[in-house]
């Protein structure tokens, strides 16, 4: 699915995962300007970012789209990652906020809340009107420390409210075992394989359909990938030999070896311990064979500690 995946400010920064790859090695990242304007009174309209033109990445990669579309400033209309919506629509976002900035009296409170404990977890609702009328509503899930489990956010009407929570119910009384297991002796039951095939041609989400079908994006990827719906990174048609990389993109890996190609498990353990053994973004830029822009990046996914990531996160202010 192609997904805007990550943004440079208005003050030359990067933010998302500029370094992501893209599944097919061989092409390139698209760039487009986008001029963020949220509607306003909603939570978003709060953002750092409002009212800037920034410059977007976005291509096939297979991060998880957030819920949201984005309509380029040319007219193209793309999903962005979560991570990216979430910089967005953050009233935070990781830019700074000008000491100039007029700030709102107060905020406004919600004119629905809920909560209760259940299980050592606490459950909260709350809807905040806006201004077209619509509710923006939160459901949070904690732990008794505090910590966050889950969240579910979004724009509804009032007369929305109990159909949603009838839709909750029936979920909620829907037994897991309804969900046949996708594997049979360590492979998919033909049945299960040719109904994920058909879902797929409605559904190319790999997060709607893990979720379906029981098991992870990458057990959807990997059999996808074997019925063909789907080529893999350097197979088919994206070979060396039928396709070769672009003459910029050989310039890149001159000078960075691994310069747009995924980051394995075993890369990014190593990462954070090198990271916590005190080495700084340069070195680990030549021993990864990565942009100093990766590597900060890198750092701040996987929360990485060491003197390397808290300058990445000073950056990223």
């Amino acid at each position: 699915m192609t997904v805007i995946y990550a943004f440079q400010d208005s003050n030359g920064h990067w933010h998302g995962d500029p370094d992501a790859p893209l599944l097919d090695p061989a092409d390139e990242p698209s760039r487009g300007t986008l001029t963020y304007q949220p509607v306003p009174g909603t939570p978003e309209a709060a953002s750092p970012f409002v009212g800037q033109r920034l410059t977007v990445l976005y291509g096939i990669t297979d991060l998880e789209a957030g819920p949201v579309t984005y309509q380029l400033d040319t007219g193209g209309r793309f999903l962005a990652t979560w991570h990216i919506h979430t910089l967005l629509a953050s009233p935070m976002g990781t830019a700074p906020v000008p000491s100039d900035t007029p700030r709102d009296p107060a905020p406004t409170p919600p004119c629905l809340e809920s909560a209760f404990t259940e299980a050592g977890r606490r459950f909260v609702l709350t809807g905040t009107r806006c201004d077209n009328g619509q509710l923006i509503v939160k459901l949070t899930v904690t732990s008794e420390r505090g910590d966050l489990q889950g969240e579910l956010r979004g724009a509804v009407t009032a007369d929305a409210l109990a159909p949603l929570a009838r839709l909750l119910d029936a979920a909620s009384r829907t037994h897991p075992a309804a969900v046949p297991p996708p594997r049979q002796g360590g492979g998919w039951a033909p049945a299960v394989s040719a109904r994920l095939s058909a879902r797929f041609r409605q559904e190319p989400d790999f997060t709607i359909l893990a979720a379906e079908f029981g098991c992870s994006r990458g057990a959807i990827y990997e059999e996808l990938t074997r019925q063909g719906l789907i080529r893999s990174p350097g197979s088919g048609r994206t070979t060396p030999a039928s396709r070769p990389l672009s003459e910029a993109m050989q310039q890149r890996r001159q000078i960075h070896r691994n310069t747009h190609t995924r980051w394995s498990d075993e890369e990014e353990r190593r990462l954070a311990q090198r990271c916590a053994d005190g080495v700084l973004t340069p070195e680990l830029s030549n021993e990864f064979g990565r942009t100093e822009l990766a590597i900060e990046s890198r750092l701040l996914k996987i929360a990485a500690v060491g003197p390397a990531a808290d300058q990445a996160r000073l950056n990223a202010l």
